[in-house]
């Protein structure tokens, strides 16, 4: 069977798995009320204790070898606006041209990868992870992704939030609209911020770096929404902080890059892999310390993709209720070769 329809299959989650309960979920849950999925009460040093996702577990595959706006740019992550049912991509140029390595697609789409709207933006960096904002139903929504392109591979050195503007071309260093800059203060950041959004929470990840040396150590720190926007960025306001595992204490090789984060209540979920090779997902309790994580899955999803390469992940919200949305770019040989992209998500929640 293709692995469309078996390892990740079609369909929406059974009522019995939305009615599921996980450790330290207050209450119990009536007969056909959807169980909430965070507990309430979070900590300063700690978040409320929430179910997470069987990385294993059903899932389908909304989107398959979409054609974005620019087909000879490879996708690098997505994020949705959960009020109007869309999806952002952001694309990266794929050439050695280094003036160039910091420009970005953004393109808009519907939930099945149908091209609605674009926007260039220009001098920003890889786009390795991006948030989406909704400001309300039938308006564009902010968008959060790194800016400020550096000499480091085009990667960008400040977190940048800005409105999504159809048809736009936006320079960093020469904004025609307001770019706010909400790169985090906190004591242990030093450079290249990533931001991921979870919906179900509003709450606010930044995947950064605490050091500028080649072996950097990476962690991740959480805030609310409210104290984001506003640009709360300090040691104060964080919710929680911790390490993110190297490597070597994953299990993975060097070739297993970082492709995306995400988060949802206590769990933040990581993709790795590259092109052609083994993709895993990731698991990372949010209260847990130092290099240790809850799960890890070798994902067949895309595995007929040519040239498949994880990128991105996010949560999507259906009805009230969290998947955790997971990409791959593919790869049509040519010169230029031209890339598309494809959406999976889990949804079974630990029973």
């Amino acid at each position: 069977m293709d692995e469309r329809t078996s390892v990740e299959r079609r369909g929406n989650p059974s009522r019995r798995q939305l009615l599921r309960t996980g450790a330290g979920l207050a209450g119990a849950v009536a007969l056909g009320t959807a169980a909430p999925l965070v507990a309430a009460g979070a900590a300063q040093a700690t978040v409320a204790n929430s179910k997470h996702f069987v990385l294993s577990g059903d899932g389908g595959n909304p989107v398959w070898r979409a054609t974005l706006h620019q087909p000879n740019w490879a996708m690098q992550s997505f994020a949705y606006d959960n009020v109007n049912g869309r999806i952002y991509f952001a694309q990266h140029r794929i050439d050695a041209n280094p003036g160039h390595n910091g420009d970005m697609w953004i393109s808009q789409t519907d939930l099945s990868g149908n091209v609605l709207g674009t926007m260039a933006v220009q001098g920003f960096g890889h786009g390795s992870s991006m948030g989406v904002e909704p400001t309300g139903s039938g308006s564009t929504p902010y968008l959060w992704i790194e800016g400020s392109d550096s000499n480091d591979n085009g990667a960008g050195e400040k977190l940048s939030r800005f409105r999504f503007v159809d048809g736009l071309t936006l320079l960093y260093t020469n904004p025609v609209i307001e770019i706010y800059d909400r790169t985090p203060t906190i004591s242990s950041f030093v450079k290249l911020p990533r931001p991921a959004i979870d919906p179900y929470t509003n709450r606010l990840l930044i995947r950064y770096a605490t050091s500028d040396s080649a072996s950097r150590v990476w962690r991740l720190a959480v805030f609310d929404m409210a104290d984001a926007v506003a640009g709360r960025l300090s040691d104060g306001y964080r919710l929680v902080e911790r390490a993110i595992p190297n490597n070597d204490e994953l299990g993975l090789t060097a070739a297993d890059q970082f492709q995306g984060i995400t988060l949802c209540g206590q769990y933040a979920y990581l993709s790795y892999g590259g092109p052609g090779g083994p993709s895993y997902l990731v698991t990372l309790d949010l209260n847990d310390t130092g290099g240790s994580y809850y799960d890890k899955f070798q994902t067949t999803a895309g595995a007929s993709l040519p040239g498949r390469e994880p990128q991105g992940t996010a949560i999507w919200m259906v009805s009230g209720t969290p998947r955790m949305a997971f990409g791959f770019s593919s790869k049509t040989d040519g010169n230029p070769p031209t890339l598309d992209a494809s959406v999976f998500y889990k949804s079974d929640f630990v029973s």
